[in-house]
């Protein structure tokens, strides 16, 4: 369920909280690294790490540049946590040099009760205050992982995602920014390490990310989690703190509670920054190669719906297996279907089905795939079919 909660018809008497970027600089010692194993290939680094040059709307505004942000209509996604309060709020004090039209979204999980309900109340109030326009809306991630057969960190991805793409849609958005730092880029492309992964997965998350109509971008990904709470604390900006990021019996928490400290303590005081750098060596060599694969995708492409996909099978012959499976990993996220169950056993499976005259097999995610003669149809069924 959607509903636009408060437009700006309706922001008489409010007006944005101001940043100011003097009072907002953070002390930090890696951010030239950063900056440059994120952006460095998209924009040109133009400071240093003192501490003059490492104030959060700066570095924001070099991450909106590299994210092509200026001039945009954005749909920004706010939670209410500290990360996604800041991306806010810097973004606000940039609004007049990027020339940037805001709009909020929240999701409602309806995961925590009265509290998810209080994490909206306050998102709405936040954007009142700062004079934006505030869209809600509301989503059972339960029962779209019960339905779906899949787990709930991944629904309430999918979720999130689908929600965001229909409120930039109907307002006309231009981008959706989400607030992904580089912790978040740690842990995702250790997650993917552990999950079993090629070199997408060891690449993590991209600053542009163009598997939606409406791109999804993230001009946070140089900027570290300290920063953030310092940054929010010179604002005096409270926050909403999610107590089941605490819980433990989810992967990802895992992974930032226990496992990266252990990596820390025991074997690498620096392994987040080796893995960033692992991460930026994987998006250059696998740059060259979503081009191709991309090329053998819009070949082989025949007719695609939600549900649906019809492929022919010729373009794949004498075409390496890592350019077959690449081309299969953005056809699901063309597609956005979920991704998080499928393993290189999975994708490697499409692959030897393409070399058989017929065959048929299931894929996680309720998806059908069947090669007859020179076609290759891949189905999805519905929810409620079981």
């Amino acid at each position: 369920m959607l509903r636009q909660s408060w437009t700006n018809s309706e922001a008489k008497g409010y007006y944005p909280a101001s940043v100011s970027a003097k009072s907002a600089q953070i002390q930090s010692g890696c951010v030239e690294f950063l900056f440059r194993t994120t952006f460095g290939s998209l924009f040109p680094l133009s400071f240093t790490s003192s501490s003059d040059s490492s104030d959060f709307v700066s570095a924001l505004k070099i991450g909106c540049e590299a994210c092509r942000t200026r001039g945009s209509r954005i749909l920004v996604a706010v939670s209410g946590g500290a990360d996604s309060v800041a991306l806010l709020r810097g973004l606000t004090a940039l609004r007049e040099s990027l020339e940037l039209e805001i709009h909020v979204g929240h999701l409602n999980h309806l995961l925590r009760g009265d509290a998810s309900d209080a994490d909206a109340d306050w998102v709405l109030t936040l954007s009142r205050n700062l004079g934006l326009p505030c869209h809600l809306g509301t989503r059972s991630v339960l029962s779209m992982a019960e339905l779906g057969k899949q787990g709930l960190e991944g629904a309430a991805r999918m979720a999130r995602r689908q929600f965001l793409a229909q409120v930039a849609r109907e307002n006309e958005c231009t981008q959706i920014a989400v607030a992904h730092t580089s912790d978040d880029q740690v842990e995702t492309i250790l997650h993917h390490i552990i999950r079993g992964t090629g070199f997408a997965g060891l690449a993590g998350m991209q600053p542009l990310d163009f598997g939606s109509p409406v791109p999804f971008v993230r001009p946070m990904l140089a900027i570290n989690r300290q920063q953030v709470e310092s940054f929010l604390a010179i604002l005096g900006q409270d926050f909403r703190t999610d107590m089941t990021n605490q819980d433990t019996d989810l992967t990802r928490n895992r992974i930032r509670h226990e496992l990266l400290p252990t990596l820390e303590r025991e074997y690498n005081p620096q392994v987040r920054q080796a893995l960033l750098r692992l991460g930026q060596q994987a998006r250059d060599v696998h740059s060259d190669e979503r081009d191709l694969s991309e090329q053998l995708l819009s070949e082989s492409l025949l007719e695609s719906s939600p549900q649906l996909c019809r492929l022919l099978c010729e373009p794949f012959q004498n075409q390496p297996p890592h350019r077959i499976r690449e081309c299969f990993v953005g056809l699901w996220k063309k597609q956005n279907w979920p991704r998080q169950q499928m393993g290189f056993r999975d994708w490697n499976r499409l692959v030897e089905l393409l070399q058989q005259p017929e065959g048929a097999m299931d894929l996680p995610g309720r998806i059908h795939v069947r090669r007859r003669g020179g076609l290759l149809v891949i189905s999805v069924s519905r929810l409620s079919e079981s």
